[in-house]
């Protein structure tokens, strides 16, 4: 079941636009012992100048999905179903550069359909991705300069003009531009360094940038700075944000929606306010009740019982079946979908049988500040 549909109201004043559609996105991987789904079937819309973070346990599909959303699963993976970019404004671009995308000249992209040259220029011009692990994504024989200029002149744009809006992102970024520009990566902290990477990935204004753990390899206080500094980027340059996290916590203040994925599949979504104080999946509320902290009581953090599920051999029914308190004969043999959860919000989808069942009886307790005052 798709997660919102385009132009869908959210108030009396305000209409959402889509600017990402995905549907039915499945990958999956040939192995030895059989067909490896690591996306299965997924639904979702991302909305225009929002910031999305997907969620969810190591091996849940996260990464996989953001990979899908530019066309960039790795072989021998193979991606299916649908990926539909809509870009805001068509006015702004000749009808020759229109037609790299859709031959049509309808104002959307089929991301799957695209020629290697024109995913080229998608993945820069339209959408930009930082990868996981990315403080090591640039050359050390290189200066951060370098790294610039040798994007800038790739994509054919002009020097001057991108190098003046580099110059404005490295202000938003609170880094020195001369200072950053002629040093080599291992000269310049690891923020720093993200930091420029970020800038390195928004050089030819892209609509949509999308972040795999991009602070996983950072100290708290620089995380929570990145995160400050991403929720002022998406104001002043009105970017949409994808984030990929395994942290619930260090996104409960950045996200307009969480998407939480399981099993390679979205199991719950909603905004935080909603999500994160009245979760209503079973595997949600787990894993809000096992993130530790330094004022809880051990005996009030529980790990989540079984392990993750196999690839190979996803369970019938409902993914979590397995791992969950609650799942009776119906969770094994039927496969819920995401519906609406009447929570008064509009804006909250779970997919589970039981929802009313798990608020009841599985409880957990908020520790972080920066969702206790959401």
């Amino acid at each position: 079941m798709a997660i919102g549909q385009p132009q869908q109201s959210t108030t009396e004043e305000e209409t959402r636009d889509t600017i990402l559609e995905v549907r039915n996105a499945r990958v999956q991987f040939g192995m030895s012992r059989g067909q490896a789904w690591v996306l299965n079937d997924v639904d979702l819309d991302i909305y225009r100048e929002e910031i999305l973070a997907v969620v969810g346990e190591s091996g849940s599909g996260k990464s996989m999905f953001a990979s899908a959303l530019l066309d960039a699963v790795e072989d021998p993976g193979v991606l299916s179903g649908d990926v539909t970019y809509y870009p805001e404004d068509t006015g702004t671009v000749s009808s020759d550069e229109i037609e790299t995308f859709d031959a049509s000249g309808s104002n959307s992209v089929d991301v799957l359909d695209l020629t290697t040259s024109e995913l080229d220029r998608l993945r820069w011009e339209e959408i930009s991705m930082v990868f996981q692990g990315a403080m090591n994504s640039f050359n050390p024989t290189m200066k951060i300069l370098h790294h610039f200029h040798e994007t800038i002149r790739a994509h054919n744009a002009v020097m001057e003009e991108r190098m003046e809006h580099v110059r404005d992102l490295f202000d938003s970024l609170h880094l020195d531009f001369e200072r950053v520009m002629k040093s080599y990566p291992h000269e310049l902290s690891g923020g720093m360094k993200q930091r420029a990477l970020i800038a390195l990935a928004l050089v030819l204004e892209p609509d949509v940038l999308v972040m795999d753990e991009p602070t996983a390899a950072l100290d708290l206080l620089m995380q929570r700075s990145i995160i400050s500094m991403l929720r002022n980027l998406r104001d002043e340059f009105g970017l949409t944000i994808v984030f990929i996290t395994h942290d619930l916590s260090l996104v409960a203040g950045l996200a307009d929606r969480i998407g939480v994925m399981y099993a390679f599949e979205f199991i719950e979504v909603g905004k935080p306010a909603s999500l994160l104080k009245d979760a209503a999946h079973p595997y949600t509320r787990a894993l809000l009740r096992s993130l530790p902290s330094l004022t809880s009581d051990l005996d009030e953090m529980k790990p989540i019982a079984g392990s993750r599920p196999d690839p190979v051999n996803i369970p019938t029914g409902c993914s979590y079946h397995p791992r969950c308190p609650i799942a009776d004969d119906r969770c094994e043999i039927e496969d819920p979908e995401l519906v609406d959860v009447d929570d008064g919000d509009g804006d909250h989808q779970a997919a589970c049988f039981y929802t009313d069942q798990a608020r009841a009886e599985l409880e957990y307790t908020l520790h972080s500040e920066s969702m206790e005052d959401m």
